[in-house]
């Protein structure tokens, strides 16, 4: 069952971002992954479409999203 995010929540995760994007590295990172999509959107539209997917699933990969315990369990 989903649960849904109060107020506090969301103010909560919202300052978080902004200080995990306030550290240099951490803005280089999200500079370089967003060129290579906006160069993928500039391409044919079936190509750029698997280029997108493909950079995505780096980038959920290397940022830990594709790990077993955080995706849900089909029952």
């Amino acid at each position: 069952m989903y649960k849904m995010r109060t107020p506090q929540d969301i103010i909560n995760r919202k300052e978080a971002n902004y200080r995990y994007y306030q550290l240099p590295e951490n803005q280089e990172k999200k500079r370089a992954y967003q060129k290579k999509y906006d160069s993928c959107l500039r391409g044919p539209d079936v190509r750029s479409t698997v280029e997108i997917l493909e950079l995505h699933e780096e980038w959920a990969i290397e940022n830990g999203y594709r790990d077993k315990k955080y995706l849900r369990e089909k029952k």
